[in-house]
């Protein structure tokens, strides 16, 4: 397909966002087209009246809509079409544009062929936001010209196209959803990090292999002179590793793999090149529990490093970083419990990782099933004897299932919504018990996304009294 190198290049284009969605995203995806001279139509199968908090954000642009379901002949409109992360390029609207040869693009796509700065960017199943915000925290401390967007709430793609400046660094949180349509333009960025790759998203992909192979995009396509800071202590990014053309950088855990590699050794992080090793900086100001968590500031010192950032300048900036929303957040402490909202742990992986940071708590979990397998979890709330409160899903159901197989015995009580689940914690958990969301599932059908999960754990925490 062709490639779109400027901006000047959708003046007068006729261009078809495909999913409009609630998020926030795609819409300013219609904004920034707007900007550019585009003309914009917009499809979706959600209605207006579902879509009113977007579209009313969007009132005084010049934009067809067309909701309620997809239509073959905006394809056959199009010269561009944008698809919305959440789209499979399975659907008849897609293969349409396939068959016709259409330009198909997403946020990635256009980001990777418009934007003139460099590009650090930032994916995994687990800590590929914390990372990103990590890098674009410790940059910085030194310069004013760093941009983070990507897969987060309020920094889209579009959004810092606007902002970043030629000379300056976007640091993007891209998902395996972002990356799955960098064949059709076989670019990559200067930098890519990759945390881990774990079971996730089973549900859309089938098999693991294909979910690997879409992560893989990110480093698929660099060239000589560009780097890929890679996870010695995951094996399936290891696998990968072949893949790109790129110097590979490691960072461990787990002592130096390989070189050059950054890694920990009794509380302390270095760098290692050849037989030359260097202190970095202590992690005894490194305030963030979990061991998750150090592999995530590994994967950015060892970013940042190879970005030219002094040592003096990473301490300061490790003692200086605020954790993200959502991810292990303390809310509230009220009658001897802390209630923490890990809302974006959907998968079991994300919900182990809580327990091992909360051994203790009462977890809230369940939701809507990925094709992910629960034996494991199950297996660990057994062994700890967590107490459980479910929230309503077909992933709730599959633990349930893993549960008895597992011959859980300790006390689970089922609920309907946030509220009652925040109550039902209170009621059964001990004297201290911090008190866990976590779910382990994706949020569909209970919630609107994962955040709304989230918001409203803090809404229903705020409100005991």
């Amino acid at each position: 397909m062709a490639a779109l190198r400027t901006t000047s290049a959708f003046k007068n284009t006729k261009v078809l966002i495909l999913g409009l969605g609630l998020l926030g995203g795609a819409e300013s995806a219609v904004r920034w087209f707007c900007r550019q001279g585009a003309v914009v139509r917009v499809t979706d199968l959600k209605t207006r009246v579902q879509l009113q908090p977007t579209i009313r954000r969007l009132r005084g642009l010049k934009v067809q809509y067309h909701l309620g379901g997809h239509r073959l002949s905006d394809i056959d409109w199009a010269d561009v079409v944008v698809r919305n992360p959440d789209v499979r390029d399975t659907t008849p609207e897609l293969r349409r544009a396939k068959t016709l040869g259409k330009i198909v693009a997403n946020d990635t796509t256009i980001f990777f062929e418009v934007c003139p700065a460099t590009v650090v960017a930032v994916t995994g199943t687990r800590g590929k936001s914390s990372t990103a915000s990590l890098i674009a925290h410790i940059l910085r401390q030194g310069r004013s010209d760093v941009v983070l967007a990507g897969n987060l709430p309020n920094h889209g793609l579009f959004d810092a196209l606007d902002i970043v400046p030629p000379k300056g660094i976007a640091v993007l949180e891209l998902s395996s959803f972002q990356l799955e349509l960098l064949p059709n333009i076989k670019r990559g960025p200067h930098i890519a990090v990759m945390t881990n790759i774990k079971v996730d998203h089973l549900n859309r992909y089938g098999s693991m292999k294909k979910y690997a192979d879409a992560k893989f995009n990110v480093i698929r396509y660099q060239r000589a002179g560009d780097f890929a800071i890679l996870n010695a202590d995951s094996s399936a990014v290891r696998s990968g590793a072949r893949r790109t053309k790129a110097q590979v950088v490691w960072f461990s855990d787990r002592g130096a793999h390989g070189s050059p590699c950054f890694f920990v050794r009794q509380g302390t992080l270095y760098e290692k090149h050849g037989p030359r090793v260097a202190r970095i900086a202590s992690l005894r100001h490194w305030h963030i529990l979990g061991d998750h968590q150090r592999q995530n500031l590994l994967a950015a010192v060892a970013a940042v490093r190879t970005l030219g950032v002094t040592v003096q300048k990473i301490q300061p900036a490790i003692k200086t970083f605020v954790p993200l929303p959502h991810r292990q957040e303390i809310v509230r402490h009220w009658l001897g419990h802390d209630f923490i909202n890990d809302t974006t742990a959907t998968t079991p992986d994300g919900t182990l990782a809580a327990l091992s940071v909360f051994p203790r708590g009462v977890f809230i979990v369940g939701g809507t099933d990925k094709k992910l397998r629960y034996k494991e979890l199950a297996k660990q709330f057994r062994r700890r004897r967590t107490r459980l409160v479910l929230l309503p899903g077909s992933g709730t159901e599959k633990l349930r299932r893993a549960l008895q197989q597992a011959n859980y015995r300790s006390q689970m009580t089922d609920v309907l919504s946030m509220s009652e689940a925040v109550h039902q914690a209170v009621a059964i958990a001990a004297p201290k018990q911090p008190i866990v969301l976590s779910p382990a599932a994706a949020s569909f059908g209970l919630f609107i996304n994962e955040f709304d999960r989230g918001k409203q754990f803090i809404q229903a925490v705020r409100q005991l009294s």
